[in-house]
């Protein structure tokens, strides 16, 4: 998950040219896939200088199916949420590194973190807990917590639209309300592995 921030709004153009970018960079890290600290590592390098005040926030997961492990890394990006379904906790991982574009020399780590059948892996952007209601409370982090330990029942899709549905009621959107952050989200089950 690449999110682009400018320091003011970019015009499609500059935006489309940064997301050609991203992706040229990005495709050219296929041979280390499995390594999310130097893929971060790397994108980083190709991009610095690239982008004048502008910087790529980045959240990076391989999902190692065969042994139940995810090896995740990120750069200034929101902690990815893990919802364990055998314990009903939500777990809030950061593995953070500085953002993508903005200093050559960052260094970037790895976690692996071990997951079970009935497990949930959020990944959002920052558009999720920064959005507002009319009073200018943010929907928060811990307003995603809670629906993640709720909704722990239902499929990864419909989760998806319940916190979408739930965000737009908070934030007004659906009485006409704008809009005003990106909203990025991947969900992940993890399922029982069928013979």
């Amino acid at each position: 998950m690449l999110t682009t921030h400018p320091g003011f709004r970019a015009s499609d153009g500059k935006a489309a040219l940064i997301a050609s970018m991203l992706k040229v960079a990005f495709a050219a890290q296929a041979h280390h896939a499995n390594d999310p600290a130097r893929v971060l590592t790397d994108l980083n390098r190709a991009l610095c200088g690239k982008f004048e005040e502008h910087f790529v926030t980045a959240a990076y997961l391989f999902v190692d199916l065969e042994n139940c492990l995810l090896l995740y890394s990120a750069a200034g990006h929101p902690p990815l949420m893990l919802a364990s379904r055998a314990s009903g906790e939500v777990r809030e991982i950061e593995q953070n590194g500085l953002m993508l574009g903005l200093f050559p020399e960052a260094a970037y780590s790895s976690l692996e973190i071990r997951v079970d059948p009935g497990d949930r892996c959020l990944l959002y952007t920052d558009g999720i807990f920064e959005a507002t209601d009319a009073a200018q409370r943010e929907f928060g982090r811990s307003r995603c917590k809670e629906l993640l330990r709720s909704s722990s029942s239902i499929p990864a899709a419909a989760f998806a639209h319940a916190l979408l549905n739930t965000l737009a009621a908070f934030s007004g959107i659906n009485a006409g309300r704008p809009q005003e952050d990106d909203i990025t989200l991947l969900v992940l089950d993890f399922q029982q592995a069928t013979a």
